[in-house]
């Protein structure tokens, strides 16, 4: 039973390297995602920072209450967009910190399971290199015993 638990743990370290792998990618398209959505509510707030400038400069040489009110409408827009990004990122915070958990728990699952794959093996080198050692030993003292009977 021994002989087929090394094979074994071979094969549940090489899922849970599988499944490590998984998941650090899956880490790496969330803080992709994550950055993405910081990068777009900083252009929205650039956006949002340029046309109110833009307003007010339009406003100080004076403009047509119509166009105003659009203008004004307008910004009102881009700070529900500002809003609905903000929140979009504080969900994915959330969610980043849920698979940086996840992956930090399938990371320390695989290394437990390499180092005990890794002390399996040196234990079987170390007993097979005794056994080696052990019968080349009996195999030097039977040849003696051999040469003093002649």
């Amino acid at each position: 039973m021994s002989g087929k638990m090394p094979g074994k743990m071979d094969k549940v370290a090489a899922v849970a390297k599988i499944a490590e792998q998984k998941s650090a990618r899956e880490l790496g398209t969330s803080q992709q995602d994550h950055q993405r959505k910081c990068v777009q509510l900083d252009q929205l707030k650039q956006f949002k920072a340029d046309y109110e400038l833009t307003l007010e400069q339009k406003g100080s040489e004076g403009m047509p209450a119509k166009q105003l009110q659009d203008y004004r409408l307008f910004l009102g827009r881009l700070n529900q967009a500002i809003d609905q990004q903000v929140r979009e990122i504080q969900d994915s915070e959330v969610s980043l910190v849920a698979v940086q958990a996840r992956w930090l728990s399938k990371s320390q699952r695989k290394s437990a399971l390499d180092h005990l794959v890794d002390e399996r093996h040196r234990v079987q080198v170390k007993s097979r290199d005794k056994a080696e050692q052990k019968a080349s030993d009996e195999y030097m003292m039977h040849r003696r015993s051999m040469g003093n009977d002649s």
